[in-house]
């Protein structure tokens, strides 16, 4: 076995949540007076808020609006994870079972916030803080995706080699931010980037989610390359 762990990103690889985001952003944006289309911000999302606000509005709104903004956008963001099921994707609870039974360890890796976080695990029905060996958040970094600064320290937390650790994303910024931190990233297109996006970004390989990953887990301990018959 050449992985002895494996570090999950959440929106859009666990839980199909990006949806949501998007729609808080665009709230957000709105009660600024920004008429930002939803698809120009679907492209951005899986980047931190802080990089999401200067390359949707430019450096200028950042330095006035960018707090506010992403003030405004937290709190859109819970109110939705409170009203609405946002459902986890199918064998997301389970994985973390097959794989503890292969002896990989795992670890969840997110620039949320741990109101974020438990305000999603409430409404996927998952216990996201102890889903895996060990999480890392928004606490944990100084930078944000697509910088490696969260799968760095998914690693080190870890107490394992970059090269011992796949990371399983949706976006190609956790593509790109995997690469850069010396990580294999399988991708799965259940956040909505299809398989040319994430490939483009470093992807080894693209899967639709997380239940056909686990249907192929043997092959992808050993090689991440590994590629779904279509």
């Amino acid at each position: 076995m050449r992985f002895r762990a494996i570090i999950f990103d959440i929106d859009g690889t666990l839980v199909d949540s990006n949806g949501a985001h998007v729609e808080a952003w665009h709230a957000a944006f709105a009660a600024h007076g920004h008429d930002i289309p939803r698809e120009r911000i679907r492209v951005e999302i899986g980047k931190g808020g802080d990089k999401l606000v200067p390359s949707v509005l430019g450096e200028d709104a950042e330095e006035r609006e960018g707090e506010s903004l992403r003030e405004r956008q937290s709190d859109e963001f819970l109110a939705i994870a409170k009203r609405e099921r946002l459902a986890a994707f199918p064998r997301a609870r389970e994985i973390f079972d097959t794989l503890t039974e292969r002896g990989v360890r795992t670890a969840l890796a997110t620039s949320s916030s741990r109101e974020h976080l438990e305000a999603l695990g409430r409404s996927a029905g998952l216990d996201l803080t102890a889903l895996g060996e060990t999480l890392v958040n928004a606490d944990d970094i100084e930078e944000t995706k697509p910088a490696p600064d969260l799968v760095e320290a998914a690693v080190r937390k870890l107490g394992l080699e970059p090269g011992e650790c796949a990371l399983i994303g949706d976006t190609p910024y956790d593509a790109e931010a995997s690469m850069r931190a010396g990580v294999p990233c399988i991708g799965v297109t259940s956040g909505g980037n299809d398989a040319d996006v994430l490939r483009r970004a470093g992807a080894a390989s693209v899967w639709r989610d997380i239940a056909e990953i686990e249907a192929h887990l043997d092959e992808l301990l050993e090689d991440p390359r590994t590629e779904p018959a279509r």
